[in-house]
């Protein structure tokens, strides 16, 4: 189609030029041109023409003059473009080869643009990249820190400087590299999260509130992850002040329970740290604002233990307030059927409990089953429950709590994981239950050891010969 067009064209000028020739050639009168002592005379149509032939000829001859004189500016012209034209093939093909990890490609290609390139930001760009690919992390940081140094390059650079000093281990390079780039005002939110990880990987949990705070007013993290993240700092770092900072301590755990209360941990270290101190009632509020937030045996079995040789009535009402904070949830049915046993109600125990077994059956509810059962009397359904409890599935939340009823006893790696597991998902870590440690046995009661004079006398061996069980004695024919 474009080329039926082109030749229609061509054939409209052609025709269009031979009318004006035939029109110029049939206009009258002549044109006299002295020539010597002689005279010229040339048609006018003929003279028309050969003035523009002549015009043509002097305009080709003047583009040809200036042709040279530009001539030197064009093959500079030329051979910038060639050069240009290299190092975006080297850079490019350097960049690729840096990324593919041909960490010798891209040694051979940042030499190579490194003569060709203009623009030393791009050089030392793939100078980094194939310094990287090559796992030589000196060379890379030094090229990341040309780099910073240079207009445009600063925020890049300082990423990568804190990339190398860490893959070098030198965490506090690292660390200052992203404080400095977090000083800088961009919408990057790398220099935030390179920041705080490296704060909370080293159990820095001032620090890490501190830029948790900045990244806050920026607008980097918000809503339940900030909230979260602020309340597993907060009881980190009260876990880990001394016994003489109690107060601060309490201080911390409190802006913990403030921020989130649906963290067990906060509620459980804040209750603890209150009934250290003979604050019972106080702690109480504590433990029921965490289970109403989110039940977890950890707190009921504190709430048993808030007063030294309370009564079994006491204990009894406490726990039922707990219960009345969130009566739906399975944590409170639990615990329910377990007032139930105190109270030697076995049926009402069994009838919760049978409910709550059709739903997952743990080794929790096994043994709290067998528990119940053995009160009611029914010892060969409790054993055969005890059996089921040796190969039935354990429960994360119970495994928090170790067998002298002690829990969330973490350690600073525990509690990094926990930044961000509950920080930014909301899930609990359980670390003695991926280790498979060693938990409190379902259904005992914590309590603290009773005066000497009521301790239980052991018992006598007896006087007689010892009868076997009836189980032992053979059948009478």
């Amino acid at each position: 189609m474009n080329r039926i067009v082109l030749f229609i064209l061509i054939l409209l000028l052609f025709t269009a030029s031979a009318a004006f020739v035939w029109w110029a050639l049939t206009l009258p009168g002549a044109v006299t041109v002295p020539f010597g002592e002689r005279e010229i005379s040339i048609q006018s149509g003929l003279a028309a023409f050969l003035m523009l032939l002549f015009g043509g000829v002097i305009a080709f001859v003047w583009w040809l003059i200036s042709g040279l004189f530009i001539l030197p500016g064009k093959i500079g012209k030329s051979r910038h473009a060639s050069r240009t034209r290299k190092a975006n093939s080297a850079l490019t093909e350097g960049l690729l080869a840096a990324e593919a990890g041909d960490s010798n490609a891209a040694l051979k290609l940042a030499k190579k643009a490194a003569k060709h390139a203009e623009d030393e930001r791009l050089k030392l760009l793939l100078e980094a990249r194939a310094a990287e690919a090559n796992d030589d992390w000196a060379g890379a940081e030094r090229a990341w820190g040309q780099l910073s140094r240079l207009p445009g390059g600063q925020l890049a650079g300082l990423r990568g400087s804190a990339a190398a000093a860490a893959e070098r281990g030198d965490q506090l390079t690292a660390e200052a590299r992203a404080r400095e780039a977090l000083g800088i005002k961009s919408a990057a939110d790398w220099p935030f999260n390179n920041l705080f990880d490296l704060q909370v990987s080293k159990g820095e949990w001032t620090k890490a509130l501190e830029t948790l705070s900045i990244g806050e007013k920026r607008g980097l993290v918000t809503g339940d992850s900030l909230r979260r993240r602020r309340a597993v700092l907060h009881t980190a770092r009260a876990v880990g002040l001394p016994h003489e900072s109690k107060l601060e301590a309490q201080k911390e755990l409190a802006e913990a329970l403030r921020s989130a209360p649906a963290f067990p941990p906060a509620a459980w270290h804040g209750a603890r740290q209150l009934m250290t101190d003979d604050k019972a009632r106080a702690a109480q509020g504590v433990l029921e604002l965490g289970w109403k937030a989110r039940p977890h045996p950890a707190l009921a079995q504190l709430a048993r233990r808030l007063v030294p040789q309370d009564t079994s009535a006491n204990i009894a009402a406490r726990l039922k307030s707990l219960i009345d904070m969130n009566p739906t949830h399975r944590e409170s049915r639990i615990l329910s059927a377990e007032l139930s046993m105190d109270k030697a109600d076995w049926t009402d125990a069994i009838k919760t409990l049978a409910l709550l077994v059709e739903e997952n059956p743990t080794a929790r509810l096994c043994l709290l089953m067998e528990r119940a059962l053995k009160g009611y009397g029914d010892k060969k359904e409790a054993e055969r429950w005890g059996r089921m409890a040796v190969s039935a599935s354990r429960e994360p939340d119970w495994s928090d709590i170790d067998p002298k009823g002690i829990a969330f006893d973490y350690s600073t790696r525990d509690w990094s994981r926990m930044v961000y597991a509950f920080g930014d998902v909301g899930d609990l870590v359980h670390p003695r239950y991926e280790s498979f440690g060693r938990e409190l046995e379902a259904g005992r009661v914590m309590a603290l050891p009773a005066p000497d004079d009521d301790k239980v006398t052991p018992p006598k061996a007896p006087d007689g010969p010892v009868v076997p069980p009836l189980d032992y004695v053979a059948d009478e024919d």
